[in-house]
């Protein structure tokens, strides 16, 4: 039974780090939009760093792998399906950071610093600023990173080594100890001969050497040192020998060489490793072959350091270290050390982590073997985790909320009430919890009215600003593409909810964002509040940029132009062109005479670039009026090249139209002769003869029989395709 709740833990574990990674992006987005004191950065942050301690008080110490858009942690991606843990591993990957590690004590100022930094995309800093220089500078002792180094351990085995080695693979921290321990690997990072004897007797030395002269790349090999640590527990309970040179007097001696500073990370490193492992290894295998130092050094990491263990674990090393100096009493030193281990072992002391008695059954219960009953299954225990969890309790606490807040009549009591009942809405749209937000503005919304005292109504409005303030409602629009489809239409029945009084909020968050398709859940909230939305537009309309004109109109033309014509027809003066074409666009379609007399007055202009944004839409609406029009642009002479693509579009435009008045000029077109530039006099006349396609078959069949006795092949094979099929066939 203990093997199968391990996976369960290590689940609960990954989806509480991969949880951490999505809030710290989504605070980072915060602080990149908005200023520091704003209220959602307040809040993300306050979120993020929440669980990042929560994380931190039982395991110390975090580090993370970052390479391209995954973040790693002991080697196992993390939330590699989310797009915020992509996002946030690549905005780390393009400052080119390797490693990112949180250590127990960091603070919220400290967190709002790095992400700070980090999110100033490498293209926007200063020149000649290195981003380590950037993160130093922040005095955050609690966050450090380690950047790519691209030809550090980027090294191959000598040419002499032996193909099946792996030895062709870049030299990492995790391959250089594990080839070192395994007697196959100098100090040096290349493959060599020692034998067994030779490299029992050096190698823990030399690998400590190796970590102690490395401080840049400590933060990797800690983390390498864990996941090495974990194989060894799991060989050691499976009693492989693939690792049979590197044991626990091998680690001991590894520590002994240590640092003193680092010896105690690696020493943390070490007891968290066999916590963790405990459940399905043993780690008195290794750990009781540690030194006397190092089993004291161990007493202190867990007393003094702070190092959160379990009681069961916590009990291994008290058996260790009080069988270990019972062993000689006789000796000074052996004499100090106990004097030392009592002081460290003080009752008082430990009683202030786990109670005596508590300490006893857990004692017990580790000695004990796993019970093979099963256990009952009366008790729903899986649901009522389920009760304890964030989101469960947020609601729990909102519902009575809102029933002590529906009660109160003191204004202080309310005050303070809906100050802590925002503090947790302002944070459902995280968890995706519209439902609760409903339920929260129908309350207050009901508040605001039936309160007998003016202040608290005021207070209830308040409260509604803060859910209908724009900021609010532009992130619930952002979480859309994170969201399931349920959240987004649970989501959508809250903004509907709030309509139509936020339709100018809505449309200013459209007007934020570039091309928002049409089936934009957004633009569906519009649809749902189509005359309300118009009636505001134009409202908006005169008195607004001309960037949001065009952002505006694209929501007109969504919508429909139903209704609007005549309030459209003004902007077809407007100053700027693409509001002029923007209009005409929504117009021609609907046949109105003033687009149309200004469609043709763009026609007959001197301006070259109107004349062919005139053609353009003539060719997108094809409007029959504009044909003479269209006809008077053709060109007969052609000493320009220009007159050639002109006629080309030309043909095009009024193939599309197909009215028989364009076909006179046409042939006269088709049978021209001119002496120069051949190639693209036929090459325009392929093109005209294509374009009768458009036209009806009776009209155009006079022109095409003609058209077939053109000497050319191309031309040829257009004409007979363009035939009757029984005249075809003759041919």
């Amino acid at each position: 039974m203990s093997d199968q709740k391990a996976p369960k833990k290590q689940t609960r574990e990954t989806e509480q780090l991969t949880e951490l990674l999505s809030l710290l992006h989504l605070a980072l987005k915060n602080i990149q939009l908005y200023p520091p004191g704003h209220n959602l950065v307040k809040t993300r942050l306050a979120v993020a760093h929440q669980l990042l301690h929560k994380i931190l008080i039982s395991r110390q110490t975090l580090l993370f792998g970052i390479a391209r858009n995954i973040i790693t942690f002991e080697e196992n991606p993390l939330g590699e399906e989310l797009p915020a843990c992509s996002a946030l591993a690549t905005i780390l990957s393009r400052h080119e950071i390797a490693s990112l590690k949180f250590s127990y004590g960091v603070s919220h100022h400290s967190l709002f610093l790095f992400l700070k930094a980090v999110g100033i995309l490498p293209e926007q800093k200063r020149p000649g600023v290195e981003r380590q220089q950037d993160i130093s500078s922040l005095d955050i002792p609690h966050i450090s990173i380690e950047l790519i180094n691209y030809d550090y351990f980027d090294r191959k085995a000598s040419a002499d080594s032996e193909p099946d080695d792996e030895s062709t693979s870049p030299l990492t921290w995790l391959t250089f100890t594990q080839k070192l321990t395994s007697g196959i690997l100098g100090h040096s990072g290349i493959h060599s001969a020692v034998d067994g004897s030779d490299f029992d007797a050096t190698a823990p030395e030399t690998l400590a050497a190796a970590i102690n002269s490395h401080v840049d790349k400590q933060p990797e090999i800690i983390q390498q040192f864990s996941t090495l640590l974990d194989q060894m527990l799991r060989q050691s309970s499976e009693k492989s020998q693939s690792v049979s040179s590197f044991g626990g007097k091998e680690l001991s001696r590894i520590l002994t060489s240590l640092n003193p500073e680092l010896r105690d990370q690696f020493l943390a490193t070490t007891l968290e490793s066999c916590d963790r492992n405990m459940k399905h290894s043993d780690p008195e295998k290794i750990l009781g072959k540690f030194s006397d130092s190092v089993v004291l050094n161990m007493v202190e990491q867990v007393n003094k350091k702070n190092v959160h263990i379990s009681p069961a674990l916590l009990n291994l090393v008290e058996k260790l270290s009080r069988m270990r100096f019972k062993a000689d009493p006789a000796t000074s030193t052996s004499i100090a050390r106990r004097g030392k281990l009592d002081n460290l072992l003080d009752p008082d002391k430990y009683s202030q982590q786990v109670e005596q008695e508590y300490h006893n059954s857990l004692s017990k219960l580790a000695r004990s073997p796993a019970s093979s009953h099963p256990v009952n299954p009366a008790f729903p225990l899986e649901e009522y985790l389920k009760t304890l969890e964030e989101d469960h309790l947020n609601r729990k606490i909102i519902h009575a909320t809102l029933i002590i807040m529906d009660k109160s009549d003191q204004e202080a009591e309310y005050t303070e009430l809906s100050h802590k009942l925002m503090e947790i809405s302002l944070l459902l749209p995280d968890s995706g919890s519209y439902d609760l937000l409903q339920t929260v503005f129908k309350v207050l919304k009901k508040q605001t009215s039936e309160k007998k005292s003016t202040e608290i109504r005021k207070i209830a409005a308040q409260c509604i600003q803060e859910l209908t303030a724009p900021d609010f409602l532009d992130y619930i629009y952002s979480m859309f593409p994170e969201a399931s489809a349920t959240e987004q239409q649970e989501a959508i029945a809250f903004l509907e909810l709030l309509c139509p009084d936020i339709l100018g909020k809505l449309l200013k968050i459209f007007c934020m964002k570039p091309n928002i398709p049409e089936d934009d859940p957004l633009v569906g909230i519009f649809r749902t509040f189509r005359m309300e939305t118009l009636t505001k537009i134009f409202t908006i309309l005169p008195k607004t940029t001309t960037v949001n004109v065009k952002r505006l109109l694209v929501v007109v033309q969504y919508l429909g132009i139903q209704g609007t014509v005549r309030l459209l027809q003004p902007f077809l003066d407007h100053k700027n062109s693409d509001v002029r074409l923007q209009i005409l666009d929504l117009l021609l379609p609907a046949h109105d005479e003033e687009a149309l007399a200004t469609l043709i007055s763009m026609l007959e202009s001197k301006n070259e670039q109107i004349v062919d944004a005139a053609i353009e839409l003539c060719n997108t609406h094809h409007p029959p009026a504009c044909v003479p029009h269209l006809l008077k642009l053709l060109e007969y002479q052609f000493f320009k090249n220009t007159a050639f693509e002109r006629n080309q579009k030309l043909f095009l435009v009024l193939g599309h139209i197909g009215d028989k008045k364009a076909l006179p000029s046409l042939k006269k077109i088709a049978f021209t002769k001119w002496p120069f530039q051949r190639q693209k006099i036929i090459q325009m006349k392929r093109i005209l003869f294509y374009s009768l396609k458009g036209y009806h078959p009776e009209h155009r069949i006079n022109l095409v029989r003609q058209g077939i006795k053109i000497k050319d092949d191309e031309i040829h094979e257009i004409c007979r395709a363009l035939l009757p099929a029984q005249e075809r066939d003759k041919r």
